[in-house]
């Protein structure tokens, strides 16, 4: 057991928070994409975004399919931005497209714009709803992996231990979703003390909790 001291003058903590946070942020753009797309752009779009959402075939145009890779791959990140924006050349896209900078704001518009990256990038669906995902995961899971993810909760202070970081894209790409249910339900050997919560959590639950660490690890 480490024997470290817990406390830390107030500013200390204030400058470390605010650190925490901005990291974070970076790390949660899809989160928020997500929130956005599902509350605006779904019912074009669908669920998946496979353009199959419950408008669609009221539509001139059918909407796009944003989880085809080789088409969406080739466009750039301005680009993305001034379509979502309705900003991009008349008949570059679809009458039908909204011209979202006229009701969202540019931060919300951007989260969009790394979530339609993460659906046509990501080699891990979502299979369960990441904001269920994301209020279980804080409640079970922060104090060992932070608040922020990164694997540094508040009793990482009091044990010698090694929590998952899970904004980090590249270990978690490496994990199958099979794999990552696995974990969480059984638990783990080792530096990471890692618990199994299948007596605790559903199936569905891990299942949220998977989708949410697939956005907040998502570049």
């Amino acid at each position: 057991m480490k024997h470290t001291t817990i406390w830390k003058t107030p500013a200390f903590m204030t400058v470390l928070m605010l650190l925490s946070s901005n990291a974070f942020a970076e790390y949660s753009k899809s989160f928020e994409g997500y929130k956005v797309f599902n509350a605006n752009c779904f019912v074009c779009h669908g669920a998946q975004g496979k353009g199959d959402g419950p408008i669609a075939s009221k539509l001139s145009d059918k909407p796009a399919d944003l989880t085809v890779t080789d088409e969406l791959s080739k466009i750039s990140v301005r680009d993305l931005l001034r379509i979502i924006e309705g900003t991009t050349p008349h008949g570059a896209i679809s009458s039908d497209m909204p011209k979202w900078g006229l009701a969202l704001p540019q931060t919300q518009i951007t989260s969009l714009v790394s979530y339609v990256r993460y659906l046509h990038r990501t080699k891990h669906p979502t299979s369960g709803n990441p904001v269920k995902g994301k209020e279980t995961y804080d409640t079970y899971c922060t104090i060992c992996h932070g608040k922020n993810a990164k694997g540094e909760g508040i009793i990482t202070q009091l044990y010698d231990m090694e929590p998952a970081n899970h904004t980090d894209a590249s270990a978690m790409n490496k994990i199958s979703n099979k794999k990552m249910h696995s974990i969480i339900a059984h638990g783990t050997s080792g530096s990471t003390l890692m618990p199994g919560w299948k007596e605790v959590l559903s199936d569905k639950e891990i299942q949220n909790i998977i989708s949410y660490i697939r956005l907040i690890s998502a570049k």
